[in-house]
């Protein structure tokens, strides 16, 4: 019997559910996300696999956790976080991209996911950052905007957020020109524009229809929170109250100056009220509390108005959960206003500091007189609370414990550090590719993320006249998710994350590492999903895929070996159709196409593994020669939003040619036929 679902407060619910496609969505094409604080194993395991939908568990399943992510991932256009440089460190795979945002001063504090399938594409914009804490046990909000051919939501929303999107990756690079990471960002943010750009409404139809979303970025050259605010407020009346949540202010001992614009945007005449919701605990054994805000929020109240009034209410929170979510929340008889996402009530947060930090935040705009259930239904959204009297039993502590908006004691990688990129040839050398904007510290030397050994330094660089690029070979098997710097004077060392030049230059996992032939044509002649198929191989290759082997490869067992060749000469044909009509299917991205010629369950694994168990060169030839025949007969489907079917077949044109420089040479003792069949293929294939 199915368990009953448990029922859900109105206007609460699971982040993490939002990274899971909806019905008719598509195929995924690419996720970038952006976070302050970060967990890259809850980014890779939980909203990775609930983006792409895994089905096996990273605990339970491992090796066949590892390939069904691998294949996944690799058919991504980009799959990336940008995170502040206070917290942009971490193992990973590096089949997504770890990207560290180095304002000079401020913070990257925007917390904005976009996923984009072939017919959605999907914004989620809230106060949770990226970690276990941020989706699981902190109280948070968030809001989520779905366009889609037919939607209704005002398209601007989304090419506001590819703009904002775009000028926050561009704090990655601080060398000149770009990054491949970077390069894949915005690759991503230009197909979303380029598909998506009618997958909405305009504002004017939204404002029309009495209710309007629009996304409010604060930073480095953005107006305020509350100008933006005050922007988008109707003519008119201005608003009588606002209520705010955050759980970090500025310092006591300042002027509180979100407060006194946040009154500013209240009308000047007659009654008007500001209620702020903030978490707090009691004190002790005494009959008083402590409320979570400085006191300096009452005195920025409007002085020699008897009819304005500031109100305190306490959050009532869960036990062993904390007060994270941030919104501010504006009313009047008619339009009210709530703006959410990540900006705490605080100078920095709201644009008003000269140094502010990056902020996304969403404002829903609402005419009640249309709507007049709108009061309801957002203020089940807002934190439930209980009125604080403020008498002598209350005592003011704004919270100081990981305070969002303060530098964080970490040593930061100095800006001369660029990029580091790790390549790899088609002979499988491995490089890493370092970029320099300046000149390093002195005694600065690489660290191996696992056991602190040397790998680079000073001295090498400087025996290449210091260059802004150099290329450092790598001999170990496993990329590097990152480096540690260390030079002299530093107190701890600094992270260096490492991406790559392309997903193609990954090496699989060791489990699809020269599969052999009878696993592959199992593979391509399955409907089933690759990880499925090799769940089971996996599960019987300590007992069963020596002896499997040996049948297939051993000339002395006592067999019918012509017997064997025919029925292995048809199984490989049926792969080969199996493997044709795979490659006809359309796709979403020339990644995915990759991993279906290239990948190491494709046409070029395939080839290799015709080469190593093929008894003979005429057999090698032959059976190359029918691959190529096969592929050169394929017809992409074309369908809307996928690679267009010449460039599909551009690049299986070019595995072809691949192919026919791996066909061995046959020689006149060769039976006529086959060398008259290469021959006539090789005629038919050619450019």
């Amino acid at each position: 019997m199915a368990k009953k679902k448990t029922e859900q407060k109105p206007g609460y619910g699971k982040i993490l559910e939002a990274w899971v496609a909806p019905e008719n969505a598509g195929d995924p094409v690419g996720v970038i996300a952006t976070s302050f604080t970060f967990s890259p194993k809850f980014f890779e395991e939980e909203c990775l696999t609930s983006f792409l939908q895994l089905e096996s568990d990273p605990s339970e399943d491992g090796p066949v956790y590892l390939i069904e992510r691998e294949e996944k991932l690799a058919q991504l256009s980009c799959a990336a976080a940008l995170v502040d440089q206070h917290h942009c460190r971490g193992l990973r795979s590096l089949r997504w991209d770890l990207m560290a945002t180095r304002m000079p001063k401020g913070l990257q504090h925007a917390k904005v996911s976009l996923l984009y399938w072939s017919n959605l594409v999907r914004l989620i914009v809230g106060s949770a950052n990226l970690t276990d804490d941020g989706y699981r046990r902190n109280l948070e909000v968030f809001g989520v905007l779905d366009f889609r051919e037919d939607g209704q939501v005002p398209i601007s929303c989304l090419l506001d957020t590819l703009a904002f999107l775009r000028i926050a990756a561009s704090y990655s690079s601080v060398a000149s020109g770009s990054s491949p990471p970077l390069e894949r960002w915005n690759g991503l943010l230009d197909r979303v524009a380029t598909d998506c750009s009618q997958w909405g409404v305009s504002d004017k139809d939204a404002r029309g229809a009495g209710v309007l979303v629009r996304p409010v970025f604060s930073g480095p050259g953005q107006a305020s929170v509350f100008k933006s605010m005050q922007g988008l407020w109707p003519g008119g009346s201005p608003p009588e109250t606002g209520h705010v949540v955050s759980p970090f202010f500025d310092t006591p001992e300042t002027e509180n100056a979100p407060a006194r614009e946040l009154w500013s945007l209240l009308r000047q005449r007659g009654d008007a009220e500001v209620h702020f919701h903030v978490s707090g605990e009691e004190i002790g054994t005494e009959d008083g509390v402590f409320l979570h805000a400085p006191e300096s929020l009452l005195h920025a109240q409007p002085p020699g108005r008897p009819s304005v009034s500031t109100t305190f209410s306490r959050v009532i929170i869960p036990d062993g959960r904390s007060l994270h979510a941030k919104g501010i929340l504006l009313d009047s008889s008619r339009w009210i206003a709530y703006l959410i996402g990540s900006s705490n009530f605080t100078s920095a947060g709201t644009g008003l500091s000269q140094h502010p930090n990056l902020e996304a935040n969403l404002v829903y705009l609402v005419d009640t007189n249309r709507f007049p259930n709108a009061r309801r239904l957002l203020g089940q959204t807002f934190p439930d609370s209980e009125p604080v009297d403020l008498d002598d039993r209350v005592k003011w502590k704004p919270r100081t414990e990981d305070n969002e908006d303060e530098v964080i004691d970490t040593t930061l990688l100095p800006l001369c550090f660029g990029s580091a990129t790790y390549d790899c040839n088609d002979k499988h050398e491995a490089t890493i590719r370092l970029v320099f904007s300046g000149t390093p510290p002195a005694g600065w030397e690489l660290l191996a993320d696992g056991d602190n050994q040397r790998i680079w330094g000073e001295p090498e660089w400087q025996s290449l006249h210091s260059p802004t690029e150099c290329v450092v070979e790598w001999h170990t098997p496993r990329p590097p998710a990152g480096f540690w710097v260390r030079w002299k004077g530093c107190d701890a060392a600094a992270w260096w994350p490492v991406n790559v030049m392309a997903g193609n230059v990954l090496p699989p996992p060791e489990e699809l590492k020269h599969l052999p032939l009878e696993v592959l044509i199992n593979i391509l002649s399955s409907a089933r999903p690759l990880h499925r198929v090799l769940k089971e191989y996996l599960k019987r290759r300590p007992n069963q895929d020596s002896n499997a082997n040996n049948v297939l490869i051993d000339p002395h067992k006592r067999v019918d070996t012509r017997q064997f060749l025919l029925q292995r000469t048809r199984r490989i044909s049926w792969a080969l159709n199996a493997l044709r009509k795979r490659l006809e299917r359309p796709v979403v991205t020339i990644e995915f196409l990759q991993w279906r010629l290239r990948g190491p369950v494709g046409v070029i694994a395939l080839a290799h593994a015709l080469l190593r168990e093929a008894r003979s060169e005429e057999e090698k030839a032959f059976l190359l020669t029918e691959l190529m025949l096969e592929l050169s007969r394929t017809k992409p489907e074309t369908r809307v939003g996928c690679v267009p079917a010449d460039i599909h077949r551009q690049e299986i044109a070019q595995v072809i040619g691949e192919l026919r420089d791996l066909v061995p040479p046959i020689g006149d003792q060769s039976p006529v036929n086959l060398r008259q069949y290469v021959a006539a293929v090789f005629e038919a294939v050619k450019p």
